[in-house]
């Protein structure tokens, strides 16, 4: 992975076109630039990526460009048992291009409807500049005029097409006026020979539930739920300072309120030292252990950190517990085909071998 992350940080530098440049070849097929930017556009991630830095930058790219890789060798695999011949994939994808096509006609239709100028006219008279009512007036009227239109429509095409479903009509119209949506089937067609590899997997290695129960009796941590605590915190930088306001909120004083007026730690600061609830075993290990053995609405003693001098009050907690089988059978199937993809890629990437281009400018 530094490898790639390394690349990646070379190819954000170079001024060649995005389009010109091949960055993996997985079998006989390519991975390009112009592919990693369009997913990297659409990822959740997309609008905080400009402001990361340079090497968080490359860590995307990187886990980016992995998941195209791996696609394309799950495709591959896909192609190679033709999976796209069988009945039930065909007729998926059948159903999909119908439905586009479908969908791509009527909202072509829609946008034929036009507003007569008299009516617009009342309506500027009657609303004047209430934009609101305007808007309402007008989604109403042309909803109106697109029933019209669409039955009036549909009765012509039964007199082509026969009485067909009125999805299929629809799409034989799209047909006929030359609506095209190849690409957006080919997407489609793509999905979803690599979803029936993976269903297909998974048959293979959960066969039954009998694995599932023997994986989770292997494997109970799948199953723990962690315990919260809402906990309040004073971070100070000396132990005396920390001693002190110990003393005084053993005293009777809200640890809350001196915490807003002591606390070195900014959030703590600011929301006066109100952690939320926080989940076992995310905190320092210093402060985690404090935790474990400390009793609610309890004042810790001062606890020293790389941060520096802390004391702790647990307010309220929610008990972990051990799930059972049956109420997180989901989450052990999750867990089980997480462990085993990462093998199955490796016998991929054997059978169709990876050639990672721009090497010759890696160190």
């Amino acid at each position: 992975m530094t490898r790639l992350i390394i690349l990646l940080a070379i190819l954000s530098m170079t001024t060649l076109p995005i389009h010109a440049q091949v960055l993996v070849t997985v079998g006989d097929r390519s991975v390009t630039s112009e592919q990693l930017e369009k997913a990297i556009r659409s990822a959740p991630f997309a609008t905080q990526f400009p402001a990361l830095d340079e090497d968080e930058q490359a860590r995307l790219r990187g886990d980016m460009l992995q998941r195209l890789v791996n696609f394309e060798l799950l495709l591959l695999e896909a192609e190679r048992l033709q999976l796209d011949r069988l009945p039930e994939f065909q007729m998926e994808l059948q159903a999909f291009e119908t439905g586009l096509l479908s969908q791509r006609y009527l909202q072509r239709l829609r946008e034929t409807i036009e507003i007569p100028q008299a009516l617009q006219a009342q309506w500027r008279e009657k609303f004047g500049t209430d934009l609101d009512a305007m808007s309402a007036a007008r989604a109403l009227t042309i909803s109106r005029y697109y029933q019209i239109l669409k039955s009036k429509r549909l009765t012509v095409l039964r007199k082509e097409y026969g009485d067909l479903d009125e999805t299929e009509l629809w799409a034989k119209a799209a047909q006929r006026d030359g609506i095209e949506v190849e690409d957006q089937v080919e997407g489609f067609r793509q999905e979803l020979m690599v979803q029936k590899l993976l269903q297909t997997k998974e048959k293979e290695w959960i066969p039954d539930e009998t694995v599932l129960r023997d994986y989770y009796q292997t494997h109970p941590e799948i199953g723990y739920v962690p315990e919260r605590r809402h906990v309040g915190q004073i971070v100070v930088d000396s132990r005396e300072l920390a001693h002190t306001l110990r003393q005084r909120v053993l005293a009777g004083e809200s640890l809350f309120k001196l915490a807003a007026e002591y606390s070195i730690d900014p959030y703590g600061r600011e929301h006066g030292g109100d952690m939320g609830w926080l989940k076992e075993g995310e905190g320092m290990p210093e402060l985690e252990r404090a935790l474990a053995s400390l009793s609610d609405n309890t004042v810790s003693e001062v606890i020293e950190t790389p941060k520096g001098f802390h004391l702790l009050m647990i307010v309220d907690r929610r008990p972990g517990e051990q799930k059972r089988f049956t109420a997180i059978k989901d989450r052990v199937r999750r867990a089980l085909l997480a462990e085993k993809l990462p093998s199955y890629m490796e016998s991929l990437q054997e059978r169709f071998p990876l050639q990672w281009h721009m090497a010759d400018r890696l160190p």
